[in-house]
């Protein structure tokens, strides 16, 4: 007999919901309030709407259902580890505003959105390997992605976190990647294919080397120390965004679509003479310095290859030098 009572009422019948038979199904939704700090024993319950039990004071998800067809909600509760939650979630699995010392305990697919933003994470270890929807995981302490998930069916949004690496990211993102507000020195191991808007703004980049070869929305790298576009995304479908930078010219930039436009600082404005806040693709692309900018870039990018060519050489020349030294001295 259970201790404790609280009624539930499914088909005319009233349970007892710290009583459930094992392998019940609740037909419908379930909703815990009231400043729950421990869970009801569902762990062999099926819930087959949405499981929500937000706003309450748990710590622990011990007694979650294990098997929830629609959305499971813990959000706004003082959760320090998802041990105990359900391993299928059919919806979104919503954990944001908790105090997880990690993602370890979640579900491994999740055909909705994983939302665990603002939850006091340095790591995404744990997390599902595959999301339906949007992975979302800003605004926490997170230093990296790997262990993150490898398929997102919508956006992934990392930013505001402390980020120095895209390392363990998932190749292709279907919507938007975001990743602004971080402290990135280099997009390498991130995606290479972003279906929608790529956004990382606001970092400490002196380069593009390991942006998305192409990108079908905007395209957003202010508020950086980039000094030069030259590894920028191959192909761009939006508007690219390039100001508060170092760059002394546009040369490097992706192939745009005619009606698109780059939003730069107004010293490049100046320099190419077109428009006042932003400039046409089409215009820039047709401009006499523009094109001798590009001509010049070209050129360094040559020079700096051979270079680069000619000192492997040497050292390859040096290594076969300092061996056959070794050999004559045996």
């Amino acid at each position: 007999m259970a201790e404790r009572y609280e009624k539930f009422e499914q088909d005319g019948t009233t349970y007892n919901l710290y009583d459930l038979p094992d392998g019940f199904v609740i037909k419908g939704d379930l909703k815990l309030s009231g400043f729950y700090t421990e869970l009801p024993d569902l762990s062999k319950v099926i819930v087959e709407g949405d499981f929500r039990c937000e706003n309450n004071r748990l710590t622990i998800l011990k007694g979650a259902p294990q098997k929830v067809g629609g959305n499971f909600t813990c959000d706004n509760n003082e959760l320090t580890s998802l041990e105990g939650a359900p391993q299928e979630v059919g919806g979104s699995f919503i954990c944001n505003n908790n105090k997880l010392n990690s993602l370890e305990g979640a579900p491994q697919k999740v055909g909705g959105d994983f939302v665990c933003n603002n939850s006091w994470l340095t790591s995404i270890k744990g997390a599902p390997q595959e999301v339906g929807g949007d992975f979302i995981c800003h605004h926490n302490g997170v230093e990296t992605l790997e262990g993150g998930p490898q398929i997102v069916g919508g956006n992934y949004d990392c930013h505001s976190n402390l980020l120095v690496s895209l390392k363990g990211a998932p190749q292709v993102i279907n919507g938007d990647f975001e990743c602004s507000c971080g402290d990135l020195i280099s997009l390498e191991g991130g995606p290479q294919m972003v279906g929608g808007n790529f956004e990382c703004e606001s970092n400490k980049l002196s380069t593009l080397f390991g942006a998305p070869r192409e990108v079908g929305g905007r395209f957003n790298c202010a508020r950086n120390e980039l000094i030069t576009l030259r590894d920028a995304s191959q192909k761009v479908g939006g508007d690219f965004w390039c100001s508060d930078n170092k760059l002394k010219t546009l040369a490097g930039l992706p192939v745009l679509n005619d009606e698109n436009e780059i939003h730069c600082d107004y010293s490049l404005v100046k320099r190419y003479n077109l428009g006042i806040f932003a400039i046409s693709y089409k215009d820039l692309v047709a401009s006499q310095t523009y094109q001798n900018d590009v001509k010049i870039e070209k050129l360094r990018h040559v020079d700096r290859e051979g270079r680069q060519e000619a000192q492997v050489k040497r050292n390859a020349g040096f290594a076969a030098f300092k061996k056959l030294k070794t050999k004559e001295r045996e």
